[in-house]
């Protein structure tokens, strides 16, 4: 594992712990492969790379890629075909109007405000460009994690893409039994240590308490099952993207036509 700090919301590739999550993002970075090849894109942003262990995937793939996030990326996953630049979503060196394809992967449930975020994306795309995006599915979710401030529904995530984009299809990344059924123990967990705090104390306690024990039992419910049920191993083509429905793991938004809005930057890529 880097030298970065786990927080349990952060994934780190070599964490046997947290394979399988890394493998269900990974397959929304498989897509956006696929599709920016058939489309024959040039210039890819990954906005909030996180790791950058995505972003890797991009460079390796396809000609240009940028990244931006806050920190800086873990060094294994660095890729010299890959330009990282620590910035904020909101104050992004980068000209308008030059990325083909905009990935923003676990990122908008994160933001308070999510508008100056998608008029960003929407400004950063030309005219014929691709966002995609994805983020939990309220649905499927243990509404239990401190960093996301706001999850959504499928619906409510379509309108509101829709005041950025004249294009929006939902799809979702879904699982095969073998993981869905780890995905459904794992809640099942969860839900039966939150029935501890039936007067939600664990709100009210100090924000870097709480976030210690996110991480703390993000660990201890993955080890439960591994050691009960073991973990299943897992590939990509576990977690097909399809139309999005109720008990998908994660929405994938496929956006187009980004609309007019405000010019974003002025240097940079």
């Amino acid at each position: 594992m880097s030298g970065l700090l786990f927080t349990g919301e952060r994934l780190h590739s070599g964490s046997a712990l947290f394979a399988i999550d890394i493998v269900r993002h990974r397959a929304a970075y498989a897509y956006a492969i696929a599709m920016a090849q058939a489309e024959t894109s040039q210039r890819i942003l990954d906005l909030g790379c996180g790791t950058g262990y995505g972003t890797s995937e991009l460079a390796e793939a396809l000609p240009q890629t940028f990244a931006v996030d806050r920190i800086s990326p873990d060094a294994r996953a660095r890729h010299p075909r890959a330009a990282f630049i620590r910035a904020d979503a909101a104050h992004l060196p980068l000209r308008p109007q030059v990325f083909d394809m905009v990935v923003s992967f676990q990122v908008i449930e994160h933001l308070q405000d999510p508008a100056p975020y998608l008029r960003a994306i929407a400004g950063l795309l030309r005219p014929g460009g691709v966002a995609l995006l994805t983020t939990p599915n309220l649905l499927e979710s243990d509404r239990e994690n401190p960093f996301h401030v706001h999850e959504y529904e499928a619906d409510e995530l379509t309108a509101l893409l829709r005041g950025h984009f004249g294009q929006v299809e939902m799809l979702g990344v879904s699982a095969r039994p073998e993981p869905k059924a780890y995905y459904d123990a794992r809640l099942q967990r969860i839900r039966s240590i939150v029935r501890m705090d039936p007067f939600g104390l664990r709100r009210r306690l100090p924000r870097r308490v709480v976030d210690g024990l996110f991480a703390s039992l993000a660990v201890v419910v993955r080890r439960g099952i591994q050691r009960t049920e073991g973990l299943p191993e897992v590939e990509l083509e576990d977690f097909p993207i399809q139309p999005a429905q109720p008990d998908c793991l994660d929405l994938l938004a496929v956006c187009r036509r980004p609309l007019p809005g405000p010019a974003h930057g002025d240097e940079g890529a």
